[in-house]
């Protein structure tokens, strides 16, 4: 029987992109011995998934009392892409069926463009039961749950629990119900945002974006621009760093003075640009930190794949009556 902690991500309503599948190719080449669980809906269903990890289908997932609450409460939105919003908070009732169908007391669930570099610290707080559930914390406003840990059963309940008291406020997001269930002690931030130990560092966010850019699809010229900082406070800022690896570890050196270390435990790329490999992610990571952070750099690449989604979606939309979707590659 394997021991290890299992990895869960959920992409519930949409085709898994192919920075998805690089994503679990990656962390299937860092923790080969690290159960790999995906959730996808039937329709998104692909042969080569089945080579990176076990593929469980929406469907099929037996509903908990609190999923069935949450499916029937009428929530309305002032935001665009309601689905998108909806299922990102959605997730953590999937996460409670799967946990509870697979007899799973403890769970690491990953957003899919959220790398996981370190495991050893994980392993060293699962081996503590005085906390429940563990994420990042993105700023002042918000939580992050790019790294969602569960060290019991009970205490993801609690929380589901807790979003179906507060799920009918207009616009409420799992962003904020994170940041507000922290401030009520029911869980507990890992070091990220302005809560930094003396060691490492876990991406809510920030770094990832701020070296290697921000999602083409939210700029109106699809570039990937770089040197981004939240319009918040108490958010990790990245920019008095530069990434090195040293044996194993990713490290973020203060580039006035290198002394000060922290490691990089975890990259959420925000520009869904993950390559397929470990080794070409690094060492982009690396090039890009190192680099004259002027003009052209903060400008960042052009998203060729952007590029083409909005041709082909401008291409069929003035082909034929009416509005159709939005084409997505990746």
């Amino acid at each position: 029987m394997n021991n290890e902690i299992p990895f869960i991500w959920t992409e519930i309503g949409r085709k898994p992109g192919k920075y998805v599948l690089n994503s679990i190719a990656i962390h299937k080449e860092l923790f080969p011995t690290n159960p790999r669980f995906l959730v996808i809906s039937k329709e998104f269903a692909q042969k080569k998934l089945n080579n990176l990890c076990t593929v469980i289908f929406e469907e099929d997932i037996k509903e908990s009392q609190n999923t069935q609450i949450f499916n029937q409460l009428n929530k309305s939105w002032n935001y665009k892409h309601v689905s998108y919003w909806q299922n990102t908070t959605k997730r953590f009732f999937i996460i409670e069926n799967i946990m509870k169908k697979n007899n799973f007391e403890k769970i690491i669930h990953l957003e899919s463009d959220c790398i996981l570099l370190s495991i050893e610290h994980i392993k060293e707080l699962f081996n503590k039961n005085d906390w429940g559930l563990k994420y990042t914390k993105q700023d002042n406003r918000s939580g992050c749950a790019s790294i969602f840990l569960v060290n019991s059963l009970k205490s993801l309940e609690n929380f589901n629990t807790f979003i179906l008291k507060n799920w009918e406020r207009q616009d409420i997001t799992d962003m904020v119900l994170l940041n507000n269930y922290e401030k009520e002690n029911g869980a507990s931030y890992l070091s990220s945002g302005s809560l930094i130990d003396n060691k490492i560092v876990y991406d809510a966010g920030t770094i990832g974006r701020y070296y290697l850019g921000g999602e083409g699809r939210n700029n109106r010229l699809p570039f990937s621009t770089r040197g981004l900082l939240p319009e918040s406070t108490e958010f990790f800022d990245p920019s008095p760093f530069k990434v090195i690896k040293t044996g194993n570890k990713i490290l973020l050196a203060n580039i006035k003075n290198p002394e000060i270390k922290l490691e990089l435990c975890c990259l959420h790329v925000h520009s869904k640009r993950i390559p397929r490999n470990y080794r070409n992610l690094i060492k982009r990571l690396i090039r890009e930190s190192d680099a004259n952070r002027g003009f052209f750099w903060r400008l960042g690449m052009p998203d060729l794949t952007v590029v083409a989604e909005r041709l082909v979606t401008k291409t069929q939309n003035g082909l034929f009556f009416g509005k159709k979707k939005d084409i997505r590659f990746r």
